[in-house]
This record gives C-alpha cells, sequence and structure tokens, in this order.
C-alpha cells in the first residue's frame, strides 16, 4: 500500500470508527463515539479504564480520544490521565509512568518527541497525545489492514496501557 492510501478521509475515519463501535458492543467493550457536531473532525472515539503505575503504586484514570487530524489525514491518539486525587498527570511524569510499564524500543528523548501535550482540537483543552508526524508510516506498514484505526490503536495503544482484546482481531478477519 503506498504511504497516500494509508491517509484517511473524514468519511473513512467515520465508517471504519463505527466499524470499531460494533466490534466493541459484540465483545462488552466499553468504546463510544462522541459527536460535537456534524463538522469535520468534530466526532471521535473515547475510551476510559485505570491503570496501577507499578513503580508508585497510584491509581490512574485515564481517558483516550481517537481523534482525526484534519491536517495529518490520519487518527491522532490523545489522553488525559489523572491520579486518584484528581490531579492531571504531568507529560514528564507520562513519559515515566508509560516507558517503566513497557519494554520500549524508544529512548527517552525519543518519546519525549513522540509524546507531546498540544490543545484538543474538539474540546479545546490541553491533552496529552501521540504525535501523528509518522503515523502514516506506521499504517503503511500494514497494508492488509481491513480498519486502520483498530490497527493504529493496536500498534500505538500499548505505548500507553492501552491494550485491545486480542478478540477485536479475530472478529474482523
Amino acid at each position: 500500500m503506498a504511504a497516500c492510501e494509508t491517509l484517511l478521509t473524514w468519511p473513512e475515519f467515520c465508517k471504519e470508527s463505527k466499524e470499531f463501535i460494533l466490534l466493541s458492543e459484540k465483545l462488552d467493550d466499553t468504546w463510544s463515539w462522541e459527536e460535537k457536531n456534524s463538522n469535520i473532525g468534530q466526532s471521535y472515539l473515547k475510551y476510559q479504564q485505570k491503570i496501577s503505575v507499578s513503580t508508585t503504586n497510584d491509581l490512574l484514570q485515564i481517558e483516550y480520544h481517537i481523534v482525526y487530524s484534519v491536517s495529518y489525514q490520519v487518527p491522532i491518539m490523545y489522553f488525559q490521565a489523572h491520579y486518584s486525587d484528581g490531579k492531571m498527570i504531568k507529560l514528564d511524569d507520562a513519559w515515566q509512568i508509560f516507558h517503566s510499564n513497557r519494554n520500549s524500543q524508544y529512548s527517552r528523548e525519543d518519546m519525549l518527541g513522540i509524546l507531546t501535550q498540544m490543545e484538543h482540537p474538539i474540546l479545546f483543552k490541553p491533552y496529552m497525545c501521540l504525535h501523528p508526524c509518522r503515523t502514516a508510516e506506521i499504517l503503511a506498514q500494514t497494508p492488509l489492514s481491513k480498519n486502520r484505526l483498530l490497527t493504529f490503536v493496536s500498534v500505538m495503544g500499548p505505548y500507553l496501557q492501552l491494550n485491545l482484546d486480542n478478540r477485536y482481531g479475530m472478529l474482523y478477519i
């Protein structure tokens, strides 16, 4: 698949998101489709979970959003993470938490370049995200993917402790 074929149009993002939601419902998972309005780029996939931080035993509440990037034409994974007292984690703390919970192929400097803080394009609040600059390249490495959002979350989610049930892949064959 050529790199340009890995780019998503807004209608493709919506279609693949709705397919993703159908899989989630079949698996009794809790992904949801959030619509602010009907304009391009104003809807997103949402998922929430709690994780325990292995180095501190803190409990984190994490909310993930898979948002369409109009400029990059790829999905972007945004997230907010809060400690149990409601305090939002800082970017450097997020890198430490996610890097320590996974044997990452990325160095600290690489991860700090990938993991960034940006304004959420729909909610206009500060969120952390995986920068989309290399997403098309990652998606190009999976040319047989029938759902690029499922592939994106499966490949990039584990870096942020977002691990899909293996049955997602089995149901989508």
